[in-house]
């Protein structure tokens, strides 16, 4: 009887110092959770997560309007540049090129592309429109209030009635409150780390294109005076209607290089406006609620 009494002695005392370490354990993740909620709640009064946000997206904002600004530009080029024909007619042969046979692909994906950039605007609008509303002092003091009962029930489970609900009302809180700035803050800052200098180079090379249609668009018209006085004064006039003739194809097959190029820009910008827009929020929505799942599944369990 001696014998067994030890073992079960032992087994006993095992057992015991398991569930102290388990309360240990408890007591310490109760005491980091504390920590983070008391965080939170801190981090929404101070409204440090709301202005970088807001300042984030803002950025992000002010590039969408110019990209929009310069689709609108193009757009105006194009639309009195398509109109213009080039009367080449050296030595009374006449040649005429029309610019607007070139701009047409163009013309098509800028009025595209300006719907998009516009969609694209209201998205960011509104975002910044709800990180204001989310920053407000009453939606900071009903989470207090509900991460204060989340304490309470953390720590004295056995007294407060409905402990379990109670903490998974201060998980849906915190999600609600910081939802807008963490999908905010998720696409400013893959916005300007990755998509700005795609962004910029592409706005630049769209430039340079509606500066090569305004120059094509004020070249002269080339004849040759039939009335010259003499056949030297003809010669000199045929010599410089060719090399202005052969400028101006110049010219023009430089556009047509300048206007494929604009094109894949314009495809570039679509992409990035759509990851910018809808892929991101989509992925940074769908991560969010993936963690308020996992919170509300095992953590307070």
């Amino acid at each position: 009887s001696t014998r067994s009494s030890k073992p079960s002695s032992a087994i006993s005392r095992s057992r015991r110092l398991e569930a102290e370490q388990l309360t240990r354990n408890g007591r310490i993740r109760r005491f980091f959770l504390s920590l983070v909620l008391v965080g939170l709640a801190a981090l929404s009064w101070s409204g440090k997560l709301d202005s970088a946000a807001l300042e984030g997206t803002e950025v992000t904002f002010k590039r969408a309007l110019a990209a929009f600004a310069v689709s609108r530009s193009l757009n105006g080029v194009i639309s009195v540049a398509q109109g213009t024909e080039i009367a080449i007619q050296p030595v009374g042969v006449g040649v005429t090129l029309s610019v607007g046979e070139i701009l047409d692909p163009l013309n098509d994906l800028v009025e595209r592309f300006s719907w998009l950039v516009l969609l694209a605007c209201a998205s960011l609008g509104s975002q910044m429109l709800l990180a204001e509303i989310m920053g407000n002092v009453w939606l900071s003091s009903v989470l207090s209030i509900t991460v204060l009962l989340g304490l309470t029930a953390l720590w004295w489970p056995g007294r407060f009635p409905g402990s379990a609900a109670v903490l998974r009302l201060c998980a849906l809180a915190v999600f609600v409150r910081f939802l807008v700035a963490a999908v905010a803050l998720t696409s400013a800052w893959v916005d300007q780390e990755m998509l700005a200098p795609r962004q910029d180079t592409a706005l630049d090379e769209i430039v340079r294109a509606q500066e090569s249609i305004e120059d094509l668009r004020r070249a002269p018209t080339i004849s040759t005076d039939a009335q010259s006085e003499s056949m030297l004064d003809r010669f000199s006039d045929f010599l410089d209607d060719q090399r202005q003739a052969l400028n101006i194809e110049a010219q023009i097959e430089a556009l047509s290089d300048r206007v494929e190029r604009a094109i894949n820009e314009f495809i570039n910008l679509i992409v990035i406006f759509f990851v910018q827009t809808i892929v991101i929020p989509l992925v940074a929505l769908w991560a969010a609620f993936a963690t308020l799942r996992w919170t509300w599944n095992r953590t307070w369990s």
